[in-house]
This record gives C-alpha cells, structure tokens and sequence, in this order.
C-alpha cells in the first residue's frame, strides 16, 4: 500500500534544518539538502505529446561522528517525492500525494555498515542499463527501494565487499502485523578505479503486495577515458522473466551520448527489444538538456504496450551544504 505524508513536511525538514545553529552543525559535520526537478516532453506513437513533471525530489541528510565510541560514524538521510502531476494542469496546485523515498539512518565502522529504515534496494546497483531517461527502466525487474529494512555492508577486501538486506513484511492497516522477514537480498560487489560488478539474489514470498519473487541479477560497467560500457542480466525464477541489456556511452565536451539496447523473454512465450538514444547537454550549475529516442520492437509494442518515443527535457540537480 502506498504510504503518504502531509504535503508540509518537506518544507518543515527545510526549515528544521535551516534553524538549527551553525556550531551545532559543524560540530555534528556536514548538513546537506539536495533535490531535482526535471520536466519531459514525450511524443509517443499513437499518443498525444505530452509535458509533464517527471521528478520532483527534496532530501536531506547528515553525517556525524560519535565520540563515545572509536571509528562509529553516524548518517541519516531523508528524501520526499513531491507530487506532480496528479491534478490537471490548470489546477492551482498538485492535489497528488507526497512519498517517502528514504528515511534512514545509518551506523559504520571498521566492521562493516548498517542500514535501517526506507533505503536503497541493494540489488539495483546491478541495473547498470537503467541510465537513460524516458522508459530508462523498461524491462527491468525489482523495485530500486524497500521499507522496513535492515541491511549490512560489508568492509571492503580489496575491490570485494558483500551485503545482506533484510526485509519485513508489516501491513499498517493489520492489527497483527507479520512475526518474521519476509524477504532478504543477498550480494557481492567489486569495484576498482575503472570498472564495477555486482552480483545479487533478490527474494520475496507471496505475503508481499507484488507476490513471490526470486530475483537474480548481474551487472557491471567499465570506463575506459571518455568511452563507457555498461550491461545488466536479470532472470526471474517465479514468471521465467528474462532481461538482457548492453549499453555505451561516450562525452564529447559537454554533452554525453548513450546508446542502449535491452530485450527479453518470459515463460508466456512475451518478448520484445528496444533501443534507446540519448544525448544529455550539462549546461552548468547543475542544470541539463536531453533529447532520446527509443523504439520498440513489434513483439514489444504487442506484449509490453509502449511506443516509439521522442522525449525532450531539461533538469535541475541542487545541493547546498549548511
């Protein structure tokens, strides 16, 4: 079930955080809120062209070192999806929801990390293909976050570190919330000055709104000076889904071009490709520019439901330390 919060909190987090004293801060150490906006235009096959706000993102966070105990560093971090979009466009405001993306607060030492709250799903950094724009995640499987999470990082040995992520399934409207975890996720990642690969197991039973899941993925991204490679493999137990994604990018100045190819399969005899372009322009101080194209394949249009697509838009990332 989807949670919300009162369209006020983000702006109570702003000003919380704007009043606390400067000393008080800088004894605690760096205080940061940051955010995005980015409005897309998209003309889609058999479809209206359409604007729209596809991001509206405020968070804020902290690191702070705890002087009671040797090496224990403290963070927590909170972030709001803002609504966009939900009323129609000549409403005075957005009538839409306001969503927790994150609320976490995180403990790290020489032993390793831990993480509890609303929190990165840790298998989504092997979704290494899902770096474009519009319909970037097309295909892919598992959702990029969980709620009611436990989580432990390993310290690093050499490029090597593993992980584990507990999940627990609570219902806020059951009197007689669940006894146990219901999902966890399991991983190794290396990561060196060029290169990064994960490996991760992702499960879930059928007490989950999404149902069971049993979620394998691999992936991994490689620079080579202004050239950059990137693929992901995913492979879904419960439905026999199937994803294959391999993508490059290369910069040029200031603009950046990606090009990406993903497809896949099912045991419902579904499948379908597409293929994404994009060049995103870095116009300085944090704003961009960005123009993609992406076409489906016939099978894909037929099973998946989406069209050929030429977006454009422009972003604003921000983030301001106190």
């Amino acid at each position: 079930m989807k949670k919300s919060v009162s369209h006020a909190l983000p702006a109570l987090v702003a000003m919380g955080a704007m009043s606390v004293s400067g000393s008080v801060l800088a004894e605690a150490g760096p205080f940061t809120i940051y955010g995005t906006v980015e409005v897309r235009s998209v003309d889609r096959d058999d479809t209206d062209l359409d604007t729209f706000v596809d991001a509206a993102r405020l968070g804020a966070k902290q690191s702070i070192k705890l002087d009671k105990f040797d090496d224990l560093e403290a963070r927590w971090q909170i972030e709001f999806d803002l609504a966009n979009n939900a009323g129609l466009g000549t409403d005075d405001r957005d009538v839409g929801d306001v969503g927790v993306r994150k609320a976490q607060i995180n403990l790290k030492n020489g032993f390793g990390e831990a993480i509890f709250g609303r929190q990165n799903n840790l298998m989504a950094a092997a979704k290494k293909i899902d770096q474009f724009k519009n319909d970037s995640g097309v295909f892919t499987q598992g959702p990029d976050r969980v709620g009611n999470a436990l989580s432990y990082v390993t310290p690093s040995f050499g490029p090597v570190n593993g992980f584990v992520q507990v999940i627990s399934d609570v219902d806020a409207d059951d009197s007689t919330p669940a006894e146990d975890a219901d999902g966890y996720t399991l991983g190794l990642s290396v990561v060196g000055d060029s290169y990064d690969v994960q490996a991760s197991y992702y499960e879930v039973d059928e007490d989950f709104d999404s149902g069971e899941v049993e979620l394998t993925s691999l992936g991994g991204s490689v620079s080579l000076g202004l050239l950059g490679v990137f693929a992901t493999y995913q492979n879904e137990e419960v439905t026999g889904n199937e994803l294959m994604g391999l993508g490059a990018s290369y910069k040029v100045e200031d603009v950046t071009f990606k090009a990406g190819y993903r497809a896949f399969d099912n045991d419902a005899s579904q499948e379908g490709s597409a293929v994404h372009l994009l060049a995103d322009y870095d116009l300085g101080e944090g704003v961009s520019a960005f123009v993609q194209y992406v076409e489906y394949d016939s099978d894909a249009e037929t099973n998946f439901g989406h069209g050929d697509a030429l977006s454009v838009g422009v972003a604003y990332n921000f983030s301001a330390g106190i």
